[in-house]
């Protein structure tokens, strides 16, 4: 009896031993720490019905300046850069960016605005030239991303030509991929944590 005794006590101690091992403490991902992504928010209605509009929702990190770029690009393979606008480093938790652009070859005018966090910049161009653009096609960046050298938002493409063949903008990976027949041109808003002479 007291043989069983003995061996249960020896094994309950075992197990004891067992259980009070120490266990490896599990790292928690607090959301301060996620690195910044964006993400099409689709709920949100154009407010222009003249105007292509889009609105990502911002959620995360950034630890670095971020740089909004709008360039025009030509047939010729020159380059004309429009702006370029810093996006402070710091938490997102739902900041929405929205950027919308309007193309009218009838008045000759295009515009290009971006917003973020209640204020707005907008960039316009009235020209004759623009009068005499057959298509005028835009695309804007459907799925969710994290910033990088090179993120596409928008690509838009016009010709003077009766046909234009159509680029998707997912074969679009830097500057060099933008390749334009004459009569074309192409305009476009990027996204990147370089500045716009390290990407060009």
């Amino acid at each position: 009896m007291l043989k069983q005794m003995l061996v249960c006590s020896l094994s309950a101690f075992l197990l004891a031993g067992c259980s009070t091992e120490e266990a490896v403490p599990k790292k928690v991902v607090k959301p301060t720490e996620l690195p910044l992504t964006l993400e099409l928010d689709q709920s949100k209605k154009p407010s222009d019905s003249i105007k292509n509009e889009v609105v990502y929702k911002m959620s995360g990190r950034s630890k670095n300046p971020l740089y909004l770029i709008g360039i025009e690009h030509f047939a010729s393979g020159k380059q004309k850069i429009w702006f370029s606008e810093t996006i402070k480093p710091g938490q997102y938790d739902g900041n929405l960016l929205k950027l919308s652009q309007q193309f009218d070859s009838t008045k000759g005018y295009r515009s290009y605005t971006y917003e973020l966090d209640g204020t707005m910049h907008d960039w316009s161009e009235e020209s004759n030239a623009f009068k005499g653009v057959m298509i005028s096609d835009v695309e804007f960046r459907d799925k969710s991303f994290r910033p990088s050298t090179y993120e596409l938002l928008m690509f838009e493409k016009s010709t003077v030509q009766e046909t234009m063949k159509e680029k998707s903008m997912d074969t679009i990976h830097s500057p060099k991929d933008i390749r334009l027949k004459k009569g074309e041109s192409a305009f476009t808003i990027t996204l990147s944590v370089k500045k716009v002479d390290d990407i060009l």
